[in-house]
């Protein structure tokens, strides 16, 4: 019995270990960011997955509300705002979270298509081993005033009070310029090469 009651405890002492605490992780699949030559036109949309293991971040947002904020190459944040808890609804059986106010709106459900690569995990919380772990989001931002310009790459980053913060860069971006608009749209991926100066001489000037 007493060899019985050490393999026991042994038992719970894995147990506990295998219980310690995974961090959640944001994978962006696309950032399309608009800097409009007009006041409080600017807008910028995000879409990517959530991957909640312990199925804490993505509940808390319907309690605690959500930041979320869109960051360019030099570290500079271009756009930053905050959902209030009233501001999100959750959905039923612990399904994912909308958080929307005038022109914003930011959804999160529960998928079992994950991104490429990814392996689907229960959420150790929840009573069935049915429940992916994962969660896809798009987010839409209209309306909104950039506080620094577009560069590349670009980072999204959401936050909860309390409960720390995830984000993502993508380094894969295009740049469009217009005359009243400047388009930028990022990936993931290796950043595309920036073209070598030409090393070809210059013509020689016209014979007088």
């Amino acid at each position: 019995m007493r060899r019985a009651r050490s393999l026991f405890a042994l038992g719970i002492t894995f147990a506990l270990a295998a219980a310690e605490p995974i961090e959640p992780t944001l994978i962006l699949t696309s950032i399309k960011a608009i800097d409009v030559d007009r006041a409080n036109k600017d807008k910028w949309s995000v879409k990517g997955y959530i991957n909640d293991p312990d199925g804490d971040f993505v509940p808390a947002i319907g309690g605690l509300g959500l930041s979320t904020t869109l960051v360019n190459g030099a570290t500079d944040v271009v756009n930053d705002l905050t959902f209030d808890a009233n501001d999100c609804n959750e959905l039923k059986n612990d399904e994912g979270v909308i958080c929307k106010t005038t022109g914003t709106r930011v959804s999160i459900k529960r998928t079992n298509r994950v991104p490429k690569d990814a392996t689907i995990e229960a959420q150790r919380n929840r009573n069935t081993t049915s429940a992916s772990s994962y969660y896809r989001f798009t987010g839409v931002f209209r309306r909104q005033e950039f506080d620094s310009t577009l560069a590349s790459p670009l980072t999204a980053v959401f936050g909860i009070d309390g409960s720390g913060e995830i984000g993502d860069t993508t380094y894969k971006c295009k740049k469009r310029e217009g005359a009243r608009a400047t388009k930028l749209l990022c990936t993931p991926g290796a950043a595309y090469p920036t073209p070598a100066p030409s090393t070809t001489p210059p013509p020689p000037p016209p014979p007088h």
